[in-house]
């Protein structure tokens, strides 16, 4: 089973990790790395590399971050080139994506789990209008 590391600002990464909870119950091997006001860059990118090393158990551990280029993305991105830690990671964190990697992380290798979690991130962002009006036209057709 692929460890899971959420990766954000503030408390969004303890909220997502509850809804999913919520969904499918209590999952192990994920856990979350928060970036508070007025914390160190340094010390929460020795966080993320620390609990990377932590989880793995030589299959890497997959993290999901918030936002592209912001600060959680930024240590992980220093984690993956400075440090030896076998981690992916993929940025717009949303719960489609999370609840994909927990469903596929014990049947996927690490690169499967990436690319089924980004499609399901993506698929998942729709304009609630423009399907209700897709709806509405298949109904009068």
């Amino acid at each position: 089973m692929i460890p899971i590391i959420l990766a954000t600002h503030g408390d969004f990464a303890r909220g997502i990790k509850d809804g999913a909870e919520m969904l499918v119950g209590k999952s192990e091997k994920v856990e979350y790395v928060s970036l508070q006001p007025g914390d160190d860059f340094g010390v929460f990118q020795k966080k993320v590399s620390d609990r990377a090393r932590e989880l793995d158990e030589g299959d890497g551990v997959l993290v999901l971050a918030d936002l592209l280029g912001g600060s959680p993305y930024n240590a992980v991105a220093l984690t993956m080139v400075r440090d030896d830690v076998h981690i992916e990671c993929l940025t717009g964190l949303n719960m489609s994506m999370l609840l994909t990697a927990l469903d596929q992380r014990e049947y996927c290798n690490l690169l499967q789990l990436v690319e089924e979690s980004k499609i399901a991130g993506v698929s998942n962002i729709v304009s609630v209008r423009e399907k209700l009006m897709e709806q509405d036209e298949d109904d009068t057709e």
